[in-house]
């Protein structure tokens, strides 16, 4: 018997309202089937003003009340919502916890015409035109080659450099530019020549140029900055960067990007930015300026982000009559956790009222 219907027959008996066989003996429950393509929600992520984590355990099919410090560690949820955006758990409980993975089934592949939304498709699709969609998938689609994926962190500032694995040498990515904002200050840099010292750096070449603020355009002649790491690592545990001096500065001073050292002799492989920096990657040389007033529409990250498998694999399709609405693809996904292998499939971003943020979706485990 399953831990929630021991618990239900637990309070049975004790109000005496057991059916049984004698005095001693209670008879079995049947645990009744819930109900096909039954949609749970809809589930809040606030206002478009103020979005907040709505996360879900799709064991218990409830949403946790958690704070995101909370969250952060916590192992309980197995997916979480905010605006747009959907997450899967990768917290590590113990070692034998898995994350929280997905697959795309594709099965509204017809929802597309050579990569293009096909647009009276997407709007005429209803949770119910929809439903046997999601009762089609069942435990027969997940293939032993079946990749599923998972929320993956990664660095802003990763790329900088290029690996032989045959020579086991390190150079530099000379055409790799980075635009980093910090301190009102546009800079776009790059790492034009660096020098391997076993699995560290003893020297790095960094060039850049400033767009300082008010200017839409960076500056026309780069700055270079070389930097011996072998100097400074034998001072320091970091070699803090400060574009605006165009120098290296202390860790108490407004500096923009660090270089951890490996040791007292050489600086490890990576490039931080400072905690209130963003930065987006330039690997093909494109932009000329970005004018502050825009940043917040060219994709710019925090040091460390999450590179979302949904964002890979996504739901939805966004503004198809113009009017800024999202529309369900239906498609249905496969999420795997510890206990087994869901399927999903959202049906609306709304709520009652038109209100967005609110999430409503068919789950069932397979």
């Amino acid at each position: 018997m399953n831990k929630k219907l021991t618990l239900i027959t637990y309070l049975l008996v004790g109000l005496g309202l057991t059916a049984c066989g004698s005095d001693s003996e209670v008879t079995s429950i049947t645990e009744p089937e819930p109900e096909v393509g039954v949609i749970y929600g809809p589930f809040t992520t606030g206002t478009v003003q103020e979005r907040v984590f709505a996360y879900y355990d799709i064991d218990t099919l409830s949403v946790l009340e958690l704070t995101e410090e909370q969250a952060a560690t916590n192992s309980d949820w197995d997916i979480a919502f905010k605006g747009t955006s959907v997450y899967l758990n990768n917290n590590d409980s113990d070692d034998s916890k898995e994350a929280v993975s997905l697959y795309f089934t594709d099965n509204n592949s017809d929802f597309f015409d050579n990569g293009s939304a096909v647009v009276n498709k997407f709007i005429n699709a209803t949770a119910d035109s929809e439903l046997d969609d999601f009762i089609a998938v069942s435990s027969a689609n997940i293939s032993e080659n079946t990749e599923f994926s998972t929320d993956v962190t990664a660095g802003i500032l990763e790329g900088f450099y290029n690996y032989n694995s045959t020579t086991h040498q390190v150079t530099a990515a000379v055409d790799h530019y980075f635009i980093a904002y910090s301190d009102t200050t546009v800079t776009k840099f790059r790492v034009s020549e660096l020098t391997q010292s076993g699995y560290g750096m003893s020297s790095i070449t960094i060039n850049f140029v400033n767009q300082l603020s008010g200017a839409t355009e960076f500056d026309a002649l780069e700055t270079e900055l070389v930097l011996d790491a072998t100097l400074e690592c034998s001072n320091s545990d970091n070699i803090y960067i400060d574009f605006d001096v165009n120098n290296i500065v202390t860790s108490a001073e407004a500096w923009d990007i660090k270089i951890p050292c490996l040791d007292d002799t050489a600086a490890d492989f990576t490039l931080a930015l400072t905690e209130d920096a963003t930065a987006i990657q330039d690997f093909t040389n494109s932009y000329a300026g970005v004018p502050e007033s825009d940043i917040p529409y060219y994709g710019f990250k925090s040091d460390q982000y999450t590179v979302l498998a949904f964002k890979e694999n996504p739901w939805y399709q966004y503004s198809l009559e113009g009017n800024h609405k999202l529309w369900s693809q239906y498609g249905v996904y496969l999420i795997k956790n510890t206990t087994g292998v869901y399927k999903l499939q959202f049906t609306s971003y709304y709520d009652t009222d038109g209100n967005s943020g609110n999430y409503s979706f068919r789950i069932e485990a397979l």
